[in-house]
């Protein structure tokens, strides 16, 4: 009970630092508060597709736990009975004894890893969709081999953990929004997926708005075309239709999407040029700034303004402000 009582002031600094922490900073800082009621000495928090062999890790967050440890599981994977067991439930909350777990000689491997990693205890708790496998979870590792996860700690973290996937969800949220600014969030519909292209958030209007250039019937997924450009290093992608931009931060894609406008058929070169010209420069300041001649300037100039069918930097100025 000792626990339960501390569960309102920990569940309100949860949702707290998820409004007010750093998306880079948000689970080490809701795991160090954890520890403080529920006692462990490490943790991994990820995403992927609970499937056999082991777990196919999609994006990960470790906590007090060397990276190493992951090339370790990846090759007794396979052994990994945890994961198979919850596999089986979409959403658990169990508590295991890596010792009891792994003790046939086919689960050496994983025996190895546990005593090697301080996994001696531990728990997981799982979110899985049971259509896709897709699941969110939370391990929590403890590697003194006399303190057993006991029912209380089990059914407290089983309360817990939905929060804390949820509190996660608000702080990537709340971080695209500060990315795109309110101004541009009237514009842009938005998304944040992993590096195979899995939505953890995705707006209703980016699902459509992509659907126009890029088609696809899994609406869990960005498009294998339209991922593998963005993962290619080209953080804009114009379209037909479309307009997609992307931000690789902490191993996940922030996406923005919009209906192409017509600043989009500009060159990079002739966007920057454009860009400074409506910041007030002159050619010849635009010219000393990127070490260009300004007949090179005035040339970019005048494509951009054949382009847009305009006459002014005012004019220029207003169709940046569209793609914005």
């Amino acid at each position: 009970m000792a626990m339960l009582a501390n569960y309102s002031n920990l569940l309100l600094s949860i949702y707290r630092d998820a409004q007010e922490q750093p998306v880079s900073e948000f689970q080490d800082r809701v795991l160090s508060a954890l520890r403080a009621t529920l006692s462990f000495d490490s943790s991994m928090w990820g995403h992927g597709v609970m499937r056999e062999p082991g777990i196919d890790i999609h994006s990960i967050h470790l906590h007090n736990s060397p990276p190493e440890m992951l090339i370790a599981y990846d090759k007794v994977k396979h052994q990994d009975e945890a994961a198979v067991m919850v596999t089986q439930v979409p959403n658990a909350t169990l508590a295991f004894n890596a010792e009891a777990l792994f003790q046939t000689p086919a689960r050496a491997g994983m025996r190895q890893l546990c005593a090697e990693f301080g996994h001696e205890h531990f728990w997981i708790s799982c979110d899985i969709n049971p259509l896709t496998k897709f699941a969110q979870w939370i391990s929590l590792y403890r590697k003194d081999p006399t303190q057993v996860c006991t029912p209380e700690e089990t059914q407290f973290f089983s309360i817990l953990a939905p929060h804390l996937m949820q509190a996660l969800a608000i702080n990537r949220k709340l971080h695209l929004d500060r990315l795109l600014g309110d101004t541009a969030r009237e514009k842009w519909t938005v998304a944040i997926a992993d590096p195979r292209g899995y939505y953890y958030h995705v707006d209703a209007g980016f699902l459509e708005l992509i659907q126009r250039d890029w088609v696809t019937r899994n609406s869990d997924v960005l498009p294998p075309a339209l991922l593998r450009v963005l993962l290619r290093d080209q953080n804009t992608v114009i379209g037909e239709h479309v307009a997609v931009k992307a931000r690789m931060e902490h191993g996940l894609l922030y996406l923005k999407a919009r209906p192409r406008v017509p600043v989009d058929q500009l060159s990079p070169r002739e966007l920057l040029v454009a860009k400074l010209l409506a910041n007030g420069l002159t050619q010849r300041e635009v010219a000393e700034r990127l070490g260009r001649s300004l007949e090179t300037v005035r040339s970019h100039v005048r494509s951009a303004f054949i382009k847009l069918d305009i006459r002014s930097v005012v004019a220029l100025a207003q169709h940046l402000a569209l793609a914005e």
